[in-house]
């Protein structure tokens, strides 16, 4: 094999070798990033304080979105019937868009683990509705990774009483229908006024909701005008009534929630709620939408191992392209040397050649004066 395809060769080799370095660490990066964006998961649920709604009246369906790595943005969809609801309002977070709310929360410098926004609606027909997330929600993780989302459901009902059962007389020229007796029974009336579950659409609530516990400090931002609480008691003959939680005034307002018993026993609790101040949206670091945003911090525990293995394998792969680049510069050398040590062998079998050429040429003897004999060239 001549020098030259040796030298060709050895060109291609080193070739080969960084452009497979280079796949090699894209391609470990690339994979990293997929699997961790793929892992997470988040959701986007829908709930309200009632589903019997009266025609006419005012209601508040809340959209949470939720997700254990936190939420840095959010850019998705509620559609509903527009037959039998109509959106009002849902601050400068929520635009009315075609058939539904376009929910947009961009540009945070925050990644709560939950992302509150309310959206108020008015009953204008009598009818059944649905309200749910249209598909291609994009919601991004606090490291900027798009989430798999799960999504929910609500199903309303709009009629003239806002009663759960339908009115007695539907059907025209029936005659009316009497009640049936009410049986005579010793049954003792329930006393159970516990709450299963409260939750609120404030950015903080000090303490936490305990059934023990009946007065608690709230904060909701200057852009939400009412204090939304969903409320499940633990008997479903028990009543809830909610009163002073509409049309907020800037500062400390006062809400009482009543529990009330089938017995009529009852159990208030006091929610002293403070709107900020309109000038709060321009402070630093509170988010400027209406769509209110609530938030809780992430988990530090769970946040802080799954630095430390993205940091490790960031660690091994820069190790990793250390040392090839330092044998990509090995070779190189060893290559430089071996094209000089060429050049110099190339040249030195030239001056050969030319030495060997000279000794075919003819020579002749002669005798010196000396008698001695001499050749000439």
């Amino acid at each position: 094999m001549s020098s030259t395809n040796k030298k060709r060769n050895r060109m291609v080799c080193l070739r080969l070798l960084i452009a497979g370095l280079i796949l090699l660490v894209g391609g470990s990066i690339g994979l990293m990033r997929s699997s961790t964006s793929l892992a997470e998961s988040g959701s986007i649920l829908l709930s309200t304080d009632k589903q019997v709604i009266k025609k006419g009246d005012a209601f508040t369906v809340v959209c949470r979105v939720s997700a254990a790595t936190g939420i840095l943005e959010a850019d998705f969809f509620v559609d509903f019937n527009t037959a039998v609801l109509q959106f009002v309002e849902g601050g400068q977070k929520a635009s009315k868009e075609v058939g539904g709310v376009h929910i947009q929360s961009l540009d945070n410098t925050s990644s709560p683990t939950r992302r509150t926004f309310s959206l108020q609606f008015i009953a204008k027909e009598e009818g059944e509705a649905t309200v749910f997330i249209r598909d291609g929600a994009h919601v991004m993780d606090g490291d900027g990774n798009p989430l798999s989302l799960s999504t929910g459901r609500l199903a309303l009902e709009v009629n003239q009483t806002g009663e759960g059962e339908a009115p007695p007389n539907e059907t025209p020229g029936a005659p009316p229908e009497k009640p049936a007796p009410t049986p005579q029974t010793n049954t003792k009336l329930s006393n159970n006024y516990k709450i299963d579950s409260l939750i609120t659409n404030a950015e903080k609530m000090i303490p936490d909701f305990d059934p023990a516990i009946g007065t608690y400090e709230a904060e909701v931002p200057a852009d939400v005008s009412t204090f939304f609480i969903d409320c499940i008691p633990a008997s479903k003959k028990a009543t809830v009534k909610i009163k002073g939680n509409r049309n907020l005034a800037f500062g400390t307002n006062k809400v009482v929630l009543t529990v009330t018993a089938e017995s009529g026993k009852k159990k208030k609790y006091v929610f002293m709620v403070t709107r900020r101040q309109e000038s709060a949206l321009s402070s630093p670091g509170v988010a400027s939408g209406a769509a209110a945003d609530t938030g809780e911090p992430l988990d530090k525990d769970g946040n802080n191992s799954y630095s430390i293995i993205v940091y490790v394998v960031l660690g091994l792969l820069a190790v990793f392209a250390i040392a090839m680049i330092v044998l990509v510069k090995r070779l190189r050398r060893e290559l430089e040397y071996y094209y000089e040590k060429e050049e110099l062998e190339e040249k030195r079998e030239t001056k050969d050649d030319r030495g060997s050429g000279e000794g075919d040429h003819e020579r002749s003897e002669i005798r010196g004066e000396d008698g001695e004999f001499r050749y000439r060239y």
